[in-house]
């Protein structure tokens, strides 16, 4: 037994086994949250590579897990030090399928969901690690059937994102041609130059960087709303980590060819026009977009912090400035999930959801009103809830090493923040005459005051995160 036979192999097969179950949605469901629970039970208990027991079964007293698995000449590996990422990664998906039913998904969420993180699982593991973008392109192809079902034609915003990450590919792929000739001796900067170019413009297509960013909105628009924040959360997630390997694996190559600084200029943009955007827009769905502009771009902006040097975090001690992009990680997915759920909600007495449309709905929807309006204002970085810590904390680093850097991500925020307000204005205004009702059932009753919570409570203790998730830096 090995490794990525557990936790991407077995997944891929349950995805498959659950398309062809999926006219029963609610089986379907449940068993998509309990395969993602036991992956994620198994990686917190399971060590790979040393022999384990579990007594007191005599025929499986000495087993051992191999970290490498080989598949047509290219090699698999997770090792020991990648089982608190995937962890991470099935205890997310976990809660994502958790909230499928009470968001009124199709029937294809959850066995989409489950194929496309294990090609993104593979894509972290495969070597060479070139062929992690050829991963992620089929990942992206895979969720089509997710965001537009069949028999209902692919809208435009679906089609721009097909073509933006299929252009990125070879871009990538080229780049990592060039480099893998000056891994050891990076002598030749027309090289470098040329290899730097290729990857920020494979990057840019793919991560939807300005000014190719506006198929997110588009997306957002068109396809359900739990499902395109799924996409959004999970696809430039992998991608980032993709970008992540490439500085990690070539360090010479941010120096020599300017690339953090590259990296900085272009999640402070992307962090300025989602907010300006966002404070400007009169559409809930297009909002949600935006907002998952500014947090790639945040993410960008953590990346451009470099490898070297800590800053000072309270009650971890010490976070290395690269522990930063992973503890966005949870506050971001707790962010987009509660207000996908919440717009979902919504969409059942608002098909539009323009301003128009909700003005006063929350007289009828109070619990998905209030999680629209606390994910918006926590993904803006409000004091109290759950992003707060660590925008403080990249806004804190990056201030020794770029002001102006800094302060369009404020600004990009203080926009952000600004959309959220217009929202909740919209939400709250309506006829006085009108009644307050409940419309909401219980199972997104709980599962919306629930999210509630847990943005507060990660945003007054998020010693309870932080340092777990500053952890996956190590792996």
């Amino acid at each position: 037994m090995n490794a990525p036979a557990i936790w991407i192999l077995f997944p891929g097969i349950c995805a498959a086994a659950l398309y062809f179950l999926r006219r029963w949605t609610r089986l379907t469901n449940l068993a998509g949250i309990s395969i993602a629970l036991l992956l994620a039970i198994l990686a917190l208990a399971v060590p790979i590579g040393e022999t384990f027991s579990l007594a007191p079964i005599p025929a499986l007293s000495a087993l051992q897990i191999e970290d490498t698995w080989v598949f047509q000449g290219r090699r698999f590996i997770l090792e020991d030090s990648s089982r608190p990422a995937l962890a991470f990664v099935f205890l997310s998906l976990a809660f994502w399928f958790g909230g499928a039913s009470a968001a009124s998904t199709n029937r294809l969420f959850v066995p989409v969901g489950l194929g496309i993180v294990t090609l993104l699982n593979a894509s972290v593991a495969v070597e060479p690690f070139l062929y992690a973008a050829l991963l992620i392109e089929m990942a992206a192809l895979v969720s089509i059937p997710m965001l537009s079902p069949p028999g209902k034609p692919a809208g435009r915003g679906i089609l721009r994102f097909l073509t933006f990450q299929t252009l990125g590919l070879p871009f990538i792929l080229l780049a990592g041609w060039l480099l893998s000739g000056t891994e050891i001796n990076p002598a030749d900067p027309e090289i470098v130059l040329r290899a730097a170019v290729m990857m920020i413009l494979g990057f840019s297509f793919q991560m939807a960087v300005f000014p190719f960013h506006t198929w997110i909105p588009m997306l957002a628009e068109e396809v359900h709303p739990y499902s395109a924040a799924f996409v959004l959360f999970v696809i430039p997630s992998a991608i980032s980590l993709l970008a992540l390997e490439f500085l990690n694996r070539y360090a010479w190559l941010g120096t020599e060819a300017g690339g953090y600084l590259v990296l900085q200029f272009l999640g402070a943009l992307m962090v300025l026009a989602g907010g300006i955007w966002a404070a400007f827009q009169r559409n809930l769905k297009r909002m949600l977009g935006y907002a998952a502009i500014t947090e790639t771009g945040q993410a960008l902006l953590a990346l451009s912090l470099g490898f070297s040097g800590v800053i000072p975090a309270d009650p971890a001690g010490s976070v290395p400035l690269v522990g930063l992009y992973f503890a966005q990680f949870l506050p971001r997915m707790l962010g987009l999930t509660l207000w996908a759920l919440g717009l979902s909600t919504l969409q059942t007495a608002a098909p539009g959801l323009d301003f128009e449309h909700v003005r006063g709905i929350a007289r009828k929807m109070p619990a998905a009103s209030a999680a629209v309006a606390l994910a918006h204002i926590s993904l803006a970085g409000f004091p109290l809830l759950a992003s707060f810590p660590t925008h403080l904390a990249l806004w804190s680093a990056l201030s020794v090493q770029s002001l102006p850097a800094t302060l369009l991500s404020l600004i990009g925020s203080a926009g952000l923040l600004m959309g959220a307000l217009r929202t909740l204005a919209v939400l709250l205004t309506g006829s006085g005459a009108e009644e307050w009702q409940v419309l909401e059932n219980r199972r997104q009753l709980g599962l919306l005051a629930a999210g509630g919570i847990l943005l507060f409570l990660l945003g007054i203790f998020p010693q309870w995160f932080l340092p777990s998730l500053v952890a996956l830096a190590g792996g």
